[in-house]
């Protein structure tokens, strides 16, 4: 299935995660990196998820889950086993909330992402072999990121500038040109 890749706001979304071992692991520290509104609902965790949910003071659960868990939920990830996962999938698409299966085939995936300064750049490869995307994400250089703040002010300065659409296109050109040959 062809998916749209989209930056998704989670600011003031309710966000669960049903999972304590590795992929659950995962997703966790995507969520904490990105502030999330999140809790945590499994049966068991390792070690190593009940200790970052415990060290953020994350809201978790030790518990099955169940169907009233994803009331007033706007997204949830599945990040247990195959069968509790299809079962979450299914109690979610019953209530319109967003399921991200651990093995891809859900509402949405998270790709792998590097971000630097005000850039971000996503790389999936469908679930086909996703370590493929985070070395390619890993050998990616974004310093440009550090300056699009600079470019960002310079672009909305020719915007306020120049009325005419095509001398807007062409001062915007040359600043992209000019920025590039000296970096």
């Amino acid at each position: 299935m062809v998916k749209l890749p989209i930056y998704l706001s989670l600011e003031h979304k309710k966000i669960l995660v049903v999972g304590g071992g590795n992929a659950a692991l995962i997703k966790i520290k995507t969520l904490l990196e990105l502030k999330a509104d999140f809790m945590v609902i499994a049966k068991t965790f390792t070690e190593q998820t009940e200790q970052l949910l415990q060290k953020y003071a994350i809201v978790y659960q030790k518990k099955e889950i169940e169907q009233q868990d994803l009331q007033g939920m706007f997204l949830v990830f599945a990040a247990a086993q195959k069968n509790i996962n299809d079962t979450i999938a299914e109690w979610a698409g019953k209530q319109n909330i967003l399921c991200c299966k651990a093995d891809g085939s859900g509402d949405f995936m998270v790709p792998f992402y590097k971000r630097q300064g005000n850039l971000t750049v996503a790389v999936s490869t469908d679930g086909l072999f996703p370590l493929l995307g985070r070395k390619f994400c890993e050998n990616m250089d974004l310093s440009i990121g550090n300056d699009l703040e600079y470019l960002g002010e310079q672009r909305r300065q020719i915007l306020q500038n120049f009325t005419d659409r095509q001398q807007r296109k062409i001062a915007l050109q040359q600043l992209l040109e000019e920025y590039y040959h000296e970096n």
